[in-house]
């Protein structure tokens, strides 16, 4: 499996991915455990909320139940109905009736019982709202508060109920006292008429605050309950630090009962730190509003209490209690594993960025330090066995040099892989053509020596050093060339690519600058093919890390197929290339005189080039331009078969054999001060390369 190429050159990638690979699967967890903590807080929410409305149900049905059994007491239901009936027959006085018989006893059945189901007082209202009797003897013949209708309409319609805590109205001649609350009974005569209701008055500071203390969650959760307007009717257990912020009156005494209004104070309150609003500023909070309005809801994402303090919750409204009822917990300690989970992620993100922000730096500085170190093999003229005389030429993709070897002093051609280029797929590329122009051995194929990569990192191959002219040069220096020439460079060339053929490698960039004329062991013009970069290998599939359907090639010598179906090319794309070749040797002009990239590739497509001497000019033999056009055909199978065909063909023109090595020498003699030492490799012209179609 090849690693992408970012990743196997630049270490410093490998934890940045990661790092992106972690926060993302942390991003998921995250949800996960997040949308699972939020279920869980949610049912543990709804347990305790639960577990206190069935404690209070459960409470105020005892204490219903004990006003109930007073009341149906017959001793004391008997002294009510005297009470009563004194009441009404004689119209006593307030004092009168405290005093009397039924009074005194009704005081001598009650107060023992009060005391030991530990309630404050009873009081003893007639269905006029008046007060028959009362453990304080002053408040009989007072007519009842209007606080006190809702719970004694209750009672005297025959029911039992209890009522919240309310403010305690204060007698005249009495001091104000705190909160109150009461359960009441029905007090039924013999015949069954309700003649009174039998109230027993309680402190809400202790059981019915106690109620919503047994279940709550954590150090900072609470449950409460509250009226319709958003009042507190129970004690809390942050009783203290509302009396330092404020919310409540400072005293022993005082607790958060009727004193202390649900509303969102927008920000999070602290001592000694006065609120931005003043509270008859401020609306009820998101709970206590959805409460009041008789909903039953929760929220798990978190909304400010009364104390500013960002908290989840869950409450409910009680219909026939009055009263609202909710548990809280803040959001802090609800969420703190979730709040540890992130900042674990977060820390190990960092430390993934930090490592390859690191791996980053070292990446840079080994770069930069093997660059100055390959410049420094550079300048000092020397890679490896080889010493560098002198650079001859320059391409896309490297440099060539004429050198020495240091032992067998023989001169050679090092083809160098620039520095600045050296990456995977260059290297590969680089490597490839090695590969498969050693393979090769025809005469008119340039022999490969050495490869190798020097310890400063640098790709290089050594070839026989030619010393000669490509035809790109020796067209545009000397113009076009007679058609012996041209035959006799055109069969060396076939010999060249037969050789690849019958192994099945297809050079791809078949091209004048690819072709080196030269002179060799007293023979002049001989042929060498050079640059199987692109070279194709039938049997392998692609070369090198070059894609099959990629399109390769130099526009002006590219076969049709190589345009459009760059994955079948075969051995007669490398024949059209060649009768390019021929066409440039024999007029001096390329097929098509365009400009821009894609209307050549087009006119290879689509066009056919004027006939050879339409284009020079002058009469050619028809035999050669014929077989050139044959070379040039649209359609693979309307070519030469192969390249020996092709060479058989090119051997059978009249002008073959025309050229004779006397003519050849004497070019040579004749030009050898103009002609230049062309490096092997060396492109006049850009070869295409293009992505893989899909």
């Amino acid at each position: 499996m090849r690693v992408p190429r970012v990743l196997s050159k630049h270490l410093w990638a490998w934890p940045l991915l990661g790092a992106l690979i972690f926060g993302l699967v942390g991003l998921w967890v995250r949800a996960r455990v997040e949308e699972t903590t939020r279920a869980e807080l949610l049912a543990r929410l709804e347990t305790v909320l639960h577990a206190n409305i069935n404690a209070l149900r459960l409470w105020f049905t005892e204490r219903e139940y004990d006003a109930k059994s007073l009341a149906s007491d017959l001793r004391i239901q008997t002294a009510i109905i005297e009470l009563e009936a004194a009441a009404k027959e004689t119209n006593a006085a307030a004092l009168a009736l405290a005093d009397s018989a039924a009074g005194r006893n009704l005081r001598l059945e009650l107060q023992p019982l009060l005391e030991a189901q530990d309630y404050l007082e009873y009081v003893v209202v007639s269905p006029e709202k008046r007060i028959l009797a009362a453990t304080d003897p002053r408040m009989v013949g007072l007519k009842t508060p209007r606080p006190y209708d809702l719970f004694l309409n209750k009672a005297l319609d025959g029911q039992l109920a209890a009522s919240r805590p309310f403010a305690r109205q204060a007698n005249p001649g009495q001091q104000a006292e705190g909160p109150t609350m009461f359960v009441a009974a029905p007090v039924k005569s013999t015949n069954g008429v309700i003649i009174a209701a039998l109230c027993l008055r309680m402190k809400p500071e202790k059981e019915f605050s106690s109620i919503f203390s047994v279940a709550s969650m954590g150090q900072t959760g609470e449950s409460f309950a509250f009226d319709r307007s958003g009042l507190m009717l129970t004690a809390t257990r942050f009783d203290p630090e509302l009396k330092t912020l404020g919310l409540i009156p400072p005293g022993r005494e005082n607790t958060a009962i009727l004193n202390l209004k649900l509303l969102d104070p927008e920000e999070e309150l602290r001592p000694a730190q006065p609120p931005a609003k003043t509270r008859n500023q401020l609306n009820l909070n998101r709970m206590a509003a959805s409460a009041t309005m008789g909903n039953k809801d929760y929220d798990v994402k978190g909304y400010r209490n009364y104390r500013g303090i960002k908290v989840v919750g869950a409450w409910a409204w009680l219909y026939d209690y009055g009263m609202g009822v909710a548990t809280e917990e803040s959001v802090d300690e609800a969420f703190q594993t979730l709040y540890v989970l992130r900042r674990a992620f977060l820390v190990l993100s960092a430390l993934l960025v930090a490592s390859g922000g690191a791996l980053f730096g070292f990446t840079v500085m080994v770069e930069r330090l093997q660059a100055s170190a390959q410049k420094s093999a550079l300048a000092a003229r020397r890679l490896g066995q080889y010493a560098l005389v002198q650079e001859i030429g320059r391409g896309a993709n490297g440099m060539v040099y004429r050198a020495r070897h240091s032992l067998l002093r023989r001169p050679v051609a090092i083809k160098l892989l620039s520095p600045d280029l050296t990456n995977e797929t260059n290297a590969a590329r680089f490597e490839n053509e090695v590969q498969m122009t050693s393979q090769l051995t025809h005469p008119n194929t340039v022999a490969i020596y050495d490869y190798g990569r020097t310890p400063e990192g640098l790709f290089y191959f050594a070839m026989e050093y030619l010393g000669g002219i490509d035809l790109d040069q020796l067209v545009r220096q000397f113009g076009a060339q007679p058609e012996g020439r041209v035959i006799h460079i055109l069969r060396q060339v076939c010999g060249s690519l037969s050789e690849a053929h019958r192994i099945g490698l297809i050079h791809r960039d078949i091209k004048p600058a690819n072709i080196c004329l030269t002179r060799r062991g007293g023979v002049c013009d001989l042929v060498k093919v050079l640059d199987f970069g692109l070279v194709k290998a039938v049997h392998l599939g692609a070369a090198g890390g070059m894609k099959s359907n990629a399109v390769v090639g130099t526009p002006h010598f590219m076969s049709p197929e190589a345009v459009e179906k760059p994955e079948t090319v075969d051995s007669r794309g490398d024949l059209y290339s060649l009768g390019a070749v021929g066409y440039w040797l024999l007029t001096g002009r390329t097929l098509f005189e365009r400009d821009a990239v894609d209307d050549l590739l087009v006119c290879q497509v689509k066009e056919l080039p004027p006939p050879p001497a339409q284009r020079l000019g002058r009469p050619l033999t028809p035999d050669l331009a014929d077989l050139l056009m044959r070379c040039l055909a649209k359609q693979p199978e309307q070519r030469p078969g192969s390249a020996e065909a092709l060479d058989q063909a090119l051997a059978g023109c009249v002008s073959a054999g025309t050229w004779t090595p006397l003519n050849a020498e004497q070019w040579w003699q004749a030009n050898a001060a103009s002609v230049e030492a062309m490096p092997a490799a060396v492109m006049a012209e850009k070869t295409l390369v293009i992505a893989p179609r899909p």
